[in-house]
């Protein structure tokens, strides 16, 4: 059963209103973000690899809801000093702040920053979360990368940039991805695909431009560390490439999902200089949406987590090195993790949930109205439990490792957002 604090506290409203647990403050612009404070964004971190430390009860708690202006969007989730802050995009254009703590919500501002559908980017300290103004230039449906000092991100016309605030910018053209989301791989160097193209029209990700060939990019020279082409009909069909230590000897690893109208989709796993590490199974056409990179494993190796086909295949599979080859470990049905035509990539996370000191993924469900968690057993995967929603999944599928150790994690429907605290 839902606990809730009816929130009358309208979002064109000011005005501090008497109820228990529901008060508002002053209307805010989007902040310029300064070194103060850290950014949280919709796909967790900066590598773009979706899991959260700590660990909690969730799979016991009873879900908080908070009733939304529109449909939400976007969640961003991050820790306060007590509690968690939740910053929620609408459909409206509106982002809304709130508080939780225990069953208590409390909006903490409001602000109407957004003329396009970018996911957010939320500077945050123990006592406040803001969405910060990303620079003017940058690629509408791209996720811009906050630094201490700048930022590094993607313009309209396809160029990294990276500046520094109120000194120099930098820029290198790579004609990147219009919704390109970098991944960052430590010391101001970042993986994104560049060289947009066509030529590959599944467009299931809400348009028709993929990537042509993966980047990695060296922020504090602005040069091209690494350009691995693909010859056509290939592409690398995502967003961006997923930044983890797959392998478990402390360097990165950059996995893609390479896809052409021929073969079909498979992963495909580089290192950072291009070097291509191995190749997973072609099981025939439809993207191959990767999620995350944790110790699945019973023997606490790491692997990755990934959905084939989303949208008509449904099922889940756990990826590992198996010495030089990259070897389907588990597979699951009934799983979408991802709506076909949408730009949001991020429909899953992986953290320890029921506090037994094992991870598992929560991912939604075929119909997408539940969330369920998936562990991996000796001999393949099992559902544990679930968190029911209240209608079909509308946002990203958010979380955040609290001040205390705990998680929470929460999701949006068409009659608001449901959070659960672990």
């Amino acid at each position: 059963m839902h606990r809730r604090r009816d929130l009358l506290c309208g979002l064109a409203s000011l005005a501090t209103v008497g109820l228990a647990g529901c008060r508002e403050r002053a209307n805010t612009e989007p902040s310029t973000p300064t070194a103060a404070g850290a950014v949280t964004y919709p796909h967790l971190h900066p590598s773009g690899n979706r899991v959260l430390d700590g660990s909690g009860s969730v799979r016991t708690a009873g879900p908080v809801e908070i009733p939304v202006a529109g449909r939400p969007r976007w969640l961003v989730a991050t820790a306060a000093e007590r509690g968690s802050f939740w910053t929620i995009v609408s459909s409206s254009g509106t982002a809304k702040t709130v508080r939780v703590v225990d069953s208590d919500v409390e909006v903490v501002g409001s602000q109407m920053p957004f003329a396009d559908a970018r996911p957010p980017v939320v500077r945050h300290s123990g006592s406040t979360a803001t969405v910060v103004r990303p620079p003017g230039d940058a690629a509408p449906q791209s996720v811009p990368i906050r630094r201490p000092d700048g930022w590094v991100y993607v313009d309209d016309d396809g160029r990294i940039v990276r500046t520094v605030d109120g000194g120099e910018r930098r820029e290198f053209a790579v004609d990147a991805l219009p919704d390109a989301r970098l991944a960052a791989l430590g010391e101001d160097r970042y993986a994104l695909y560049g060289d947009r193209t066509e030529r590959y029209k599944h467009g299931a990700l809400g348009d028709t431009v993929e990537g042509g060939s993966l980047v990695v990019f060296d922020g504090a020279t602005s040069e091209v560390v690494t350009r691995t082409s693909l010859d056509p009909p290939a592409v690398y069909e995502g967003q961006s490439p997923l930044a983890a230590d797959l392998d478990g000897n402390g360097d990165v690893e950059l996995l893609t999902t390479v896809s052409d109208s021929e073969l079909g989709a498979r992963i495909v796993v580089f290192d950072e200089t291009g070097e291509r590490r191995a190749t997973g199974p072609i099981h025939g056409s439809g993207w191959r949406h990767q999620l995350c990179v944790a110790p699945f494993a019973k023997d606490g190796r790491p692997e990755l987590a990934v959905v084939r086909q989303p949208h008509v295949g449904h099922v889940l599979e756990f990826y590992r090195f198996d010495g030089n080859e990259l070897a389907v470990t588990a597979t699951l049905d009934g799983f979408s993790s991802h709506a076909f035509g949408s730009h949001n990539l991020d429909g899953g996370l992986a953290a320890d949930l029921d506090d037994d000191g094992s991870v598992e993924l929560l991912v939604p469900t075929t119909d997408r109205r539940t969330l369920r968690a998936v562990e991996r057993t000796a001999d393949g995967a099992r559902v544990d439990w679930g968190l029911a929603l209240d209608g079909a999944l509308r946002t990203n599928v958010a979380g955040v490792a609290l001040g205390d150790g705990r998680v929470s994690v929460g999701a949006g429907t068409d009659s608001g957002v449901l959070v659960w605290q672990g």
